[in-house]
C-alpha cells in the first residue's frame, strides 16, 4: 500500500490552495486556535489548509512513548445566510509512535470529522469597529479509522465573540463536545480559547490590493472530564490580504495535569493558508 510522508501531507493541500484565485469580499483574520464570530458573506466560502505538528512526552506507564504527531486539517466554511454559516473539517493525521523498549509504529488516517452550524444572533457596527456574537452547535462524525476514530458521535455545543476595531480585535470561545464513545475516548471535553491581534503593519495603497501584518497573542485550554487540565500560550504572525491570509505560529504549555495514560504536549507548530472566495 502506498504510504505518504508527513511533509508530503502537509504540502499538498497548500500547494493546492495557493493557486486559487479569488476576487469577493476582503479576508478577516481570528486566531490560528481560536475561532471567530464574522462569517463569509451569503454564497461565500472560506477554504483553509493547516499544518500543525505537535512532540508529546511524559507518559507515566511503563511503555515509555513519546509521539510526534502531524495533523493536516482542511476546514470549508460556507455562508448560507449573512448570519448562518456551515462548516466542516477534515483532519488528516500522520503519527510516529516511540516506545521505551525501542520499538516503533508509523500510521497515517482521518480522524473525526466535526460538522458544525454557526448562527450570529448579535451583531453591533459602528464606525471603524464591530462586536459580532454567535453560537455554534453540530456534532463530530466518526469516520471509523480505527486508529484516529473514536467510533461515536459526538455533539458539540458553543459560542464565540469577536469585537474588531481598525488596529486590532479581540475573539474567544467556549466548546462543549459530549463524547459518546465508551473507555478513554469516553470523556467531554471542555474548550476555552482567547485570542487578541493587532496591527503591526499595513499597506492601503498596494497595486496588488490592501494587506497587512498582524501579531496575535492566543490562550487556549482544555479540560476533559476525567480531570485533565491543559493551559497554552500561542503567539502568531499573520499576513492578510483582501481574501487570503497566510499565517504560522506556536503553542508552549503553561499548565499540563493529565490522567494517564495521556501524554502531555511538549509544543505545536501551526502553520495555516486561509483563502475566501
Amino acid at each position: 500500500m502506498t504510504r505518504f510522508s508527513t511533509y508530503s501531507f502537509a504540502i499538498w493541500p497548500l500547494l493546492v490552495l495557493a493557486t486559487l484565485v479569488s476576487t469577493q469580499e476582503p479576508a478577516h483574520g481570528a486566531g490560528l486556535n481560536t475561532d471567530v464570530a464574522l462569517t463569509p458573506p451569503s454564497g461565500g466560502t472560506i477554504v483553509r489548509a493547516q499544518w500543525r505538528y505537535s512532540e508529546l512526552s511524559g507518559d507515566s506507564t511503563p511503555l515509555g512513548r513519546t509521539v510526534k504527531l502531524s495533523i493536516q486539517p482542511i476546514t470549508v466554511v460556507h455562508g448560507l445566510s449573512e448570519n448562518l454559516a456551515i462548516l466542516g473539517t477534515v483532519p488528516i493525521v500522520h503519527r510516529e509512535l516511540d516506545f521505551a523498549s525501542g520499538a516503533t509504529a508509523n500510521d497515517t488516517g482521518v480522524g473525526d470529522i466535526p460538522i458544525l452550524a454557526k448562527y450570529r444572533f448579535y451583531q453591533d457596527d459602528e464606525f471603524g469597529r464591530t462586536t459580532r456574537w454567535a453560537v455554534i452547535g453540530g456534532a463530530e462524525i466518526p469516520t471509523y479509522d480505527e486508529s484516529f476514530s473514536s467510533e461515536s458521535l459526538d455533539p458539540i455545543i458553543g459560542t464565540v465573540w469577536t469585537h474588531q476595531e481598525l488596529d486590532w480585535w479581540v475573539d474567544w470561545d467556549v466548546l462543549y463536545k459530549f463524547n459518546t464513545a465508551g473507555g478513554p475516548d469516553g470523556d467531554d471535553e471542555l474548550r476555552f480559547d482567547s485570542a487578541y491581534s493587532h496591527r503591526l503593519w499595513s499597506n492601503q495603497a498596494s497595486d496588488s490590493g490592501p494587506w497587512g501584518l498582524y501579531a496575535v497573542a492566543e490562550l487556549n485550554s482544555t479540560y476533559v472530564a476525567d480531570g485533565s487540565t491543559q493551559v497554552f500560550l500561542s503567539p502568531g504572525l499573520q499576513f492578510i490580504t483582501s481574501n487570503v491570509i497566510l499565517e504560522a505560529g506556536i503553542q508552549l504549555p503553561v499548565h499540563q495535569d493529565l490522567k494517564a495514560p495521556r501524554l502531555e504536549t511538549d509544543f505545536t507548530v501551526v502553520v495555516s493558508l486561509r483563502i475566501q472566495f
